[in-house]
């Protein structure tokens, strides 16, 4: 079996007399592309917001590469080598697309304050390597001819393009997407679809949540389906659709029909 990348173990999260995610188990192994479903309102962004650091964990833990990860910092995590998109679209809006870009490889500058104000030789390579970063972000993205437009300028589905690729600049190993093709329309859901199959081809594993029954489904490896925070069941996707918890909680009967 293909080792674990992440491994979350008992993870819980409170917020006052509600518990949002209680006691979820899950792994996403090296490679794969991991989808996780459920209602609105059931955890799925907040798992993602207590694994990446944005919020302290009530309790469980959180394990990247037999690391434990739980409750540092979301740059601490970014330089482990978790990357991960935003259920609201998050780009600088008044700066171009490349600049964009060459923020999102920033992680990974380690130049001092002195070096940035000074000019120092590291600062300058370090600098050529956004740049060069970007350049290739740009190509790998599909957003070369829009380098120089204003980000706030892009289409929804461009600017999610971006905002993926912003976080592919950190480098990352694993890569969460939280809800890719919220807000676009039909014709373009295949863009970010082919997209998602380039960076898992490009050998970076990616998480997804995901509401779009076509794309949640068919895309991923394995499925796990959250409801009231907790855990309903984790497989393959045809193996979940079936599922009469799943049907039930989330799917409708009509799905398995």
């Amino acid at each position: 079996m293909t080792p674990a990348l992440l491994e979350v173990k008992g993870l819980s999260k409170d917020f006052g007399g509600l518990r949002a995610v209680d006691a979820v188990d899950f792994q996403i192994r090296e490679g794969e592309i991991f989808s996780i479903i459920g209602p609105n309102g059931s955890g799925k962004t907040t798992l993602f917001n207590v694994i990446t650091g944005f919020y302290p964990a009530t309790g469980g833990r959180v394990f990247f590469r037999g690391e434990d990860i739980t409750n540092l910092k979301p740059y601490a995590v970014a330089q482990k080598g978790i990357a991960r998109t935003f259920q609201l679209t998050a780009v600088f809006s008044r700066d171009t697309v490349f600049d964009n870009l060459v923020v999102g490889h920033r992680v990974r500058v380690k130049a001092a304050l002195l070096g940035t104000i000074f000019g120092s030789r590291r600062t300058r390579e370090e600098e050529r390597a956004c740049r060069d970063k970007a350049e290739e972000i740009l190509e790998f993205t599909g957003l070369t001819r829009d380098r120089n437009k204003i980000a706030g300028s892009l289409t929804q589905e461009a600017q999610k393009r971006l905002s993926i690729g912003m976080a592919l600049a950190t480098d990352p190993r694993l890569l969460l997407l939280d809800e890719p093709t919220g807000g676009v329309n039909f014709k373009e859901i295949s863009n970010l679809v082919s997209l998602i199959e380039k960076i898992k081809k490009n050998r970076v594993t990616v998480g997804l949540i995901e509401h779009k029954m076509k794309v949640a489904m068919e895309l991923p490896d394995r499925v796990m389906v959250l409801n009231y925070g907790r855990k309903i069941t984790e497989g393959v996707p045809g193996e979940v659709s079936q599922d009469k918890r799943v049907i039930e909680a989330y799917l409708g009967k009509s799905y398995a029909a």
